[in-house]
């Protein structure tokens, strides 16, 4: 591959050998050093072959001494094709005015890629880079990679590690986020009675600080107080003679009710394909853009798909020129009630999104029972769930009054 660049490079010719001793020819070729190379012999005994065109200027002591003919019947390689295209200069100035144009475009930043960010979005971190002057267009010497992870590093207090590079025409931030939590939150200590967060029947019930009220299989209701966080201290005869408080802690879970319904019309528009389609596609290039999309007749809904690349030469050489194919399809809007099927199907869903939240909350579904409803013009689903969950809501308590206030108060 390297000897047939450097045959074009140079240029070689195509040559036919006839006359008094061809073979003698070709070994005084041999023994002077004369590349030779792709030798046929014709039908009526002459031969072709290539030669370099350094050594068809050597050759010709050795055709007179061979007393052989040398007819040049093909010239290829690159001196022969810019000769042969002298007078279209254009040609070559477009060429090199491309390389130009390509040496240009290199120096710029085109594409800014993100890996690694989980925490804050691209659409987050593409605006920081914004307001530190640095986008889309911008010269790759105006980047300083160092103080750009250093400002990241002070920016987000989430980010824990940064690497920025440029490669190509491509801006490469990797990130690492702290997966723990940048700052404790402080507990609060401040004493509180445990209260009922909804109605409903004791199940289970784990007390670690304050006084209980209820016990298990008791009946509650909203706001009613389960553990009280004032402990009374007696004396020998089971007297109260002082009381501190604390703040409740306890694990109590409770067999809850809970309902949901959800009101809709029958009647609801639907949108449907006709099966007319348009495909099309665009270049944009900075804010310049031109579309092409298929003409059709009459006029009608459409939903339109894009898929958009963008032009690169290598893996990371980027250029600011996109291309995108353009999918339209027909929709046809029409009025109609709901059938039955479509109404259970609507009743699975709406009850499946609301037992999925309460998982996501930790509560145990027992039962979960759901029913339609329907008149002339509307829909009801009604659900009704047996669970089983915490209960547990603080409720702050008043600060203790001191002996001394008291005296003051009755005096």
């Amino acid at each position: 591959m390297i000897i047939g660049l450097l045959h074009n490079w140079k240029g070689y010719v195509r040559l036919r050998l006839h006359g008094y001793s061809p073979e003698r020819f070709l070994n005084l070729c041999n023994a002077r050093g004369l590349e030779v190379w792709g030798i046929l012999c014709s039908r009526d005994g002459d031969y072709e072959f290539y030669m370099t065109v350094e050594g068809y200027r050597r050759v010709k002591p050795l055709v007179r001494k061979a007393q052989v003919r040398l007819h040049i019947i093909g010239r290829y390689g690159l001196p022969f094709f810019i000769y042969k295209n002298r007078k279209r200069w254009y040609f070559a100035a477009g060429i090199g005015a491309f390389f130009i144009l390509l040496y240009v475009m290199s120096l710029f930043i085109w594409d800014i890629r993100f890996e690694g960010n989980y925490h804050y979005t691209c659409d987050t971190l593409l605006r920081y880079l914004d307001t530190q002057d640095i986008d889309y267009g911008m010269l790759k010497s105006r980047i300083n990679c160092e103080d750009l992870e250093a400002s990241f590093r002070t920016s987000f207090p989430e980010i824990t590690w940064v690497s920025a590079r440029v490669s190509g025409t491509r801006l490469l931030i990797h990130i690492k986020e702290n997966e723990v939590l940048s700052s404790i939150p402080e507990k609060d200590e401040k004493p509180c009675d445990i209260v009922a967060a909804q109605a409903g029947t004791i199940t289970h019930m784990i007390v670690r600080s304050g006084i209980p009220q209820v016990a298990v299989g008791d009946e509650v209701e909203e706001g009613q107080v389960l553990v009280s966080g004032r402990v009374p201290i007696v004396n020998d005869s089971e007297e109260e003679v002082n009381a501190y408080q604390v703040q409740a802690d306890a694990d109590i879970y409770a067999r809850t009710a809970r309902e949901y319904e959800k009101t809709f019309p029958l009647l609801h528009r639907e949108r449907v394909e006709t099966g007319r389609k348009r495909r099309g596609f665009y270049v944009k290039a900075g804010s310049w853009s031109f579309t092409c999309l298929m003409p059709v007749k009459g006029e009608g809904e459409w939903d339109y798909a894009m898929e958009e690349k963008q032009l690169k030469l290598f893996s990371n050489f980027y250029l600011p020129v996109y291309f995108g194919n353009i999918h339209g399809r027909e929709m046809a809007s029409y009025e109609r009630n709901y059938t039955k099927d479509e109404l259970l199907h609507l009743s699975k869903s709406i009850n499946y999104q609301f037992v999925e939240n309460l998982k996501e909350k930790g509560v145990h579904i027992l039962e979960n029972n759901d029913r339609i409803e329907t008149s002339v013009s509307e829909c009801r689903i009604l659900g009704s769930l047996i669970t089983e969950e915490s209960i547990v809501k603080t409720r702050p308590l008043e600060e203790p009054t001191t002996e001394l206030e008291e005296t003051k108060t009755a005096q």
